[in-house]
């Protein structure tokens, strides 16, 4: 094929990975904003920044299969194969593709990095007030004397036990 053939479909490779690069940061927001929730102690949103994250990595997933695509057509072109890395294809063109493949890896790496410590961060959260709610409830159901709560705050034993609901079943 042409020159301009492989061109073209480098130019589309290329524009995909621009819009793959902006999911990733669309991503890494998500998880900083969730990342806030969990530290601030309130609980009203994590639900909604939960989403928030699964929507992103679903946008994400989308893209991909557009990328896998335009690998799987520029590949023949370029003599790799149709499952060839980033690296692989930047080696197999000339300049500016070369460059311009590269810069996209290496912000893909540099973004991906920073996601997967944030992750990690928003993990221990969610582990840490797991963990408080858990010794919290565990001291309530021990405490001698009352079952909850009245209206007007006062310990009361005239209460129901507290009682936990999971909204997801």
């Amino acid at each position: 094929m042409s020159p301009s053939r492989a061109d073209d479909r480098l130019s589309q490779l290329s524009q995909t990975l621009w819009r793959q690069r902006a999911q990733v940061e669309r991503l890494l927001y998500r998880l900083e904003v969730q990342q806030m929730v969990l530290s601030s102690g309130r609980s009203r949103w994590i639900d909604m920044s939960a989403r928030d994250v699964e929507d992103a990595i679903e946008d994400l997933r989308t893209e991909e299969l557009l990328r896998a695509a335009h690998v799987a057509a520029v590949a023949p072109i370029l003599g790799v194969s149709a499952t060839s890395s980033l690296s692989e294809i930047a080696d197999a063109t000339g300049e500016p593709w070369s460059q311009i493949l590269r810069d996209h890896q290496s912000t893909f790496l540099t973004l991906i990095g920073s996601i997967e410590s944030v992750s990690r961060d928003n993990k221990d959260l969610l582990s840490r007030g797991l963990h408080d709610t858990r010794d919290f409830m565990a001291r309530m159901s021990s405490s001698p004397g009352f079952d909850g709560y009245s209206h007007q705050g006062v310990a009361t034993r005239a209460l129901a036990r507290p009682t936990m609901v999971d909204w997801d079943v």
